[in-house]
């Protein structure tokens, strides 16, 4: 029985990858606007501005060494489009010990087109001003100090952003969604906000004109901003114009409850 234990555990920790904490940085130039995209299968995702015209992308891992076996890594970049590529390892048997995480930090101007993607990691980003496309499964959303276009879907996380918005398309499955809508937003189209499970927090100017279409499925709606209501009012849904109306604001909800109000 030792034996067996002994040679199960040689066999474990041949097949784990090393507990160490390792690092990858690349610099990539730029002559223009970027276009970055980064996907993983579930690294963090975190991106900053900063006012150098270059992309600084850093990876650092915690109980995953970087290499074939490890976390593999690949990049390529054509112009000012930059593309990243982050996977994990696959094994058909592996027992884990201790922390494990891989965080991708990327440094880049502050204009220009982002598109994230990760499983179970999370997607942080500020500052940033253009077109910003997210995606993730079980991973949280953080969107600070936006400008532009917002489309951003989680599987069960949840999604918080807030910033001064031309766009603003979120969704997510079984998270909760809170928005704040910055005085000098526009809709130049339709906005549609949608949650699963969760609750809808959105926060709007007292100016901001939309027609609006609310419904929730179990939850209830909660209003601080005047609604001018067409047709029947009613608990779960609620259709009508918002400061004279405009462009149509849709918010739907499976069993949370939608709040509007003040920003």
């Amino acid at each position: 029985m030792r034996q067996f234990t002994l040679a199960l555990a040689i066999f474990v920790l041949a097949l784990t990858p090393h507990a160490r904490a390792e690092e990858w940085s690349k610099t990539f130039p730029l002559t223009g606007k970027p276009s970055l995209r980064v996907q993983t299968s579930d690294a963090n995702i975190h991106v900053e501005v900063w006012d150098q015209n270059k992309i600084q992308a850093h990876i650092t891992t915690e109980g995953y060494s970087i290499g074939e076996k490890g976390i593999r890594i690949t990049d390529h970049q054509t112009g000012d489009s930059v593309e990243l590529e982050v996977r994990y390892p696959h094994h058909n048997f592996s027992v884990e010990w201790g922390q494990h995480r891989v965080d991708i930090i990327i440094q880049m101007p502050r204009q220009g087109r982002v598109n994230l993607r990760t499983g179970d990691g999370s997607i942080r980003i500020t500052g940033f001003k253009g077109e910003m496309e997210l995606e993730s499964s079980d991973g949280s959303q953080e969107i600070e100090g936006a400008d532009g276009n917002l489309r951003a879907h989680a599987g069960d996380g949840h999604i918080r952003a807030a910033g001064r918005f031309d766009l603003l398309d979120l969704s997510t499955g079984d998270g909760h969604i809170e928005a704040k809508v910055w005085p000098g937003s526009t809709m130049a189209s339709g906005w549609n906000v949608r949650a699963g499970d969760g609750s809808v927090e959105l926060n709007l100017p007292d100016n901001f004109a939309a027609d609006v279409d609310l419904h929730t499925g179990d939850g209830h709606i909660s209003l601080e901003l005047p609604v001018t209501v067409e047709g029947r009012l009613s608990r779960s849904s609620i259709h009508g114009k918002l400061n004279g109306g405009g462009n149509l604001l849709t918010i739907h909800t499976g069993d949370g409850s939608i709040r509007l109000q003040k920003s």
